[in-house]
């Protein structure tokens, strides 16, 4: 929480306005070696698209609201039923409609009549788990099991008319910075990197701001190009590439995008219940009581939410070093440095084939970090909460 807390005070205190001679960007992607190869991300994708107009004029006045005042608490969920953030959460079901048609995942829990939306770094091991010992329910039930995901997860496109009918819906969200940090760390920390440059000790990630970066062209493409989500129709999760995913990694994409996940209607889920990590065994009892659970259930016992390193040693000082930076550096609206071995842009990314793809060097011309990370994220920021 002290950490929430410091990044609030940063963000809070960012200067964030935007400059009417600020240029737009374009970055070329081509790839490394045979001319033959076809560019993974098209000819050139502009950051610059990556956020609407609305987006840009507004981003400066978003804060983080991660103090106490800020908490909103149960109307957290009323405000999730605005006109803005249905509009929102609309506008992300489209895209998950074209992006990602097999949902999101999802654990029905029959005993309660609820079913838990996972939220990605927001907890989520720990629900899941709580749900598994207590209920015995997991994502994995044959019964709900998406089998065309090639995954074996239950998600919303999988779960039938009763459920979606007659179950409350429940989930947990997380201040939008602390959650990005998180994600890149577990996107980036696995054993086979897709993405790491090779051909260092050990295969190096980008960096935090090569991260923003890329995720402003990944969604200015996927906002602005039918064609650039076809692919991701295939018959298996396996089919999809790292560097042609809108949001680059799952544990990237925004609670909005998450919670509309479609279901087989075509649409997201009600969302009944909304819990904050910032707060989780208050909320975890206050969902517990809202469902039913008898007070001496051990399902009431305390939450612990756990933060994980990355096994791969050299790995984590590297991620590490970044994590230190994001709160030193880019929540300060300052440059991070690129000397040195832990610090220093990578050159190429990869596709799922291996085939390398030349990324960008990090370039403050759209304006400080800070701000371009709050406007990727600006619908979890006014949508849960934590916005001002």
């Amino acid at each position: 929480m002290a950490r929430d807390v410091e990044s609030a005070a940063l963000l809070d205190a960012s200067t964030s306005e935007a400059t009417s001679d600020r240029r737009t960007k374009c970055f070329s992607f081509a790839r490394v070696g045979s001319a033959a190869l076809t560019l993974a991300l098209g000819v050139a994708a502009c950051a610059g698209q990556a956020l609407n107009e609305r987006s840009r004029s507004e981003s400066g006045r978003l804060a983080s609201g991660l103090g106490e005042a800020a908490i909103v608490g149960t109307s957290v969920e009323k405000t999730l039923r605005s006109a803005s953030c249905v509009w929102r959460l609309e506008r992300a079901e489209a895209e998950n409609a074209r992006c990602d048609p097999m949902g999101t995942d999802v654990v029905v829990v029959p005993s309660l009549r609820a079913v838990y939306v996972d939220v990605t770094k927001a907890a989520s091991e720990s629900i899941r788990k709580r749900l598994t010992d207590a209920f015995q329910a997991t994502w994995t039930d044959e019964k709900y099991v998406l089998k065309s995901s090639g995954l074996g997860r239950s998600t919303t496109a999988s779960l039938p008319d009763e459920v979606l009918d007659t179950y409350k819906f429940f989930t947990f969200v997380r201040n939008p910075s602390e959650r990005f940090l998180s994600g890149y760390r577990q996107a980036f920390c696995r054993s086979m990197c897709q993405g790491c440059e090779r051909g260092m000790s050990p295969t190096r990630p980008p960096t935090i701001e090569q991260t923003i970066d890329l995720l402003e062209i990944l969604r200015s493409k996927a906002s602005g190009s039918v064609e650039f989500c076809s692919h991701r129709r295939g018959e298996s999760m396996r089919d999809r590439d790292f560097l042609t995913n809108p949001w680059l990694d799952e544990h990237l994409e925004s609670i909005i995008y998450r919670l509309s996940g479609v279901t087989k209607r075509g649409t997201h889920t009600p969302i009944h219940f909304i819990g904050r990590v910032e707060t989780l065994n208050e909320d975890w009892g206050r969902l517990m009581d809202e469902l039913g659970v008898d007070t001496n259930h051990p399902a009431r016992a305390p939450l612990e939410h756990v933060e994980h390193e990355c096994s791969i040693a050299g790995r984590e000082e590297f991620l590490s070093a970044q994590s230190a930076l994001f709160y030193s550096h880019l929540l300060k609206g300052k440059r991070a440095p690129t000397k040195g071995e832990l610090f220093e842009p990578v050159r190429v990314m990869y596709d799922r084939e291996g085939n390398p793809v030349e990324i960008p060097t990090p370039s403050v011309k759209l304006g400080a970090y800070v701000n371009r990370l709050k406007a990727l994220y600006e619908d979890d920021f006014r949508c849960l909460g934590y916005a001002s």
